[in-house]
């Protein structure tokens, strides 16, 4: 988020100030000096800062600095518009310097941040179909990273997550171990647990997992799954080749199960700029297909049948038939483990920064620079306004 445009505010700065019947004791206090040596700290901080090194942690500091700063002078009410202003780009850079942190770090945090990814995208446009599946995905990912604050470490709970990660979702279906209607009572008691963590607040309104499940639901959460999710789980809908759940030739997306996946290896193997992960996470699956292709000769669903990806691997029931047209079936070897879920967020690979990601960072740290100036300026003149009055009194 830029801040352009909030140099121009300068022009509202001279405040008018009426000093009749005013008493001292009802002027408030000058707010510049002590907010003086945070902005100092500020300073040192921006000092110390190098992009080249990837490491955001200084500007977020300073971010941190300047909302105090900022948050302090929106109590003066003539400020108020100016400090909603600043307020409001600070948010915004700090939002991004937040998520440039989350994935340099790597872990649990640069897995957050690839579902709030997904997330953010899926719910842009509404949902339909096989969509249902996908965002149900992301309610389980984010409940996968957070079971133990939502309280939800169950082992046998984490299997049953691990089984709809597996056989749900875009390209993702199955003949294996279950019917469609064995799936569906999954989803519908994991759906009830998750409920009862919500209305005992366990998993927090601010959570993607209560997001999405709010999309899910058209924003009215309650014990039963909704229609639109649960009528996935009949065999007609389950096992239809044309409603987007097996690999076929009209398949038009992936699981986010399977972006995770793919992601997870291809940053470990090589440097992915910021926008090949925008494309992993949110693009059709022939865009995807065309990115892995470049990158690795290998369109998406080649590499998560490779060594790349251990585990993974094109495999149906043979005693089962396949829906007509489908000749490939994305399979785990065994069963998806709590160990396997709990080290694929806890080994999430952090992404390099590219030359054009040392580029933004050092965009987004002239943003700081400036907004710092543009605070210093601010707190002279309510400095020097609040002394004139006093001295009018």
């Amino acid at each position: 988020m830029s801040i352009n445009g909030v140099p121009s505010l300068q022009s509202q700065w001279t405040v008018s100030s009426t000093t009749e019947n005013v008493s001292p004791k009802a002027l408030p206090p000058i707010v510049a000096e002590p907010m003086e040596p945070k902005l100092a700290i500020a300073d040192r901080a921006l000092a110390s800062f190098d992009a080249k090194t990837g490491d955001v942690t200084p500007l977020l500091m300073v971010a941190a600095q300047q909302k105090q700063v900022v948050m302090a002078m929106a109590g003066q009410n003539a400020e108020a518009v100016i400090a909603s202003a600043l307020a409001a780009s600070i948010e915004g850079y700090g939002s991004q310097l937040d998520i440039v942190n989350k994935w340099t770090n790597g872990g649990k945090s640069a897995f957050e941040a690839a579902i709030m990814q997904m997330f953010t995208a899926m719910n842009e446009g509404g949902l339909s179909g096989i969509e249902y599946e996908n965002m149900f995905q992301l309610v389980l990912l984010d409940v996968l990273s957070n079971s133990k604050e939502y309280g939800l470490e169950d082992p046998s709970f984490l299997t049953e997550l691990g089984f709809l990660l597996e056989k749900t979702g875009s390209g993702s279906h199955t003949n294996w171990d279950f019917t469609p209607e064995q799936l569906g009572a999954k989803v519908n008691s994991v759906w009830n647990t998750l409920n009862n963590a919500i209305q005992s607040g366990k998993i927090p309104t601010n959570s993607i997992a209560y997001q999405a499940m709010s999309a899910i639901s058209g924003g009215n959460i309650s014990s039963t799954t909704p229609t639109e999710l649960s009528r996935r789980f009949t065999s007609a809908v389950y096992n239809d080749p044309n409603a987007g759940g097996w690999i076929t030739g009209g398949l038009n997306d992936i699981s986010p199960m399977a972006r995770i996946v793919l992601l997870s290896a291809l940053n470990g193997d090589q440097t992915v700029s910021a926008a090949e992960v925008e494309t992993i996470l949110t693009g059709s699956k022939a865009e995807v297909d065309r990115l892995l292709v470049k990158l690795t000769t290998m369109d998406a669903m080649a590499y998560l049948f490779s060594a790349k990806c251990p585990g993974w691997q094109n495999s149906s029931d043979t005693s089962k038939p396949l829906p007509p047209g489908v000749t490939q079936a994305f399979d785990y070897d065994g069963t998806i483990a709590a160990q396997y879920l709990t080290d694929l967020y806890n080994n999430f690979s952090p992404r390099q920064l590219t030359d054009e990601d040392i580029k933004e960072i050092n965009r987004i740290g002239d943003q700081v620079k400036m907004l710092q100036q543009t605070l210093k300026y601010w707190l002279q003149i309510c400095r020097d306004e609040q002394l004139a009055v006093a001295r009018n009194i």
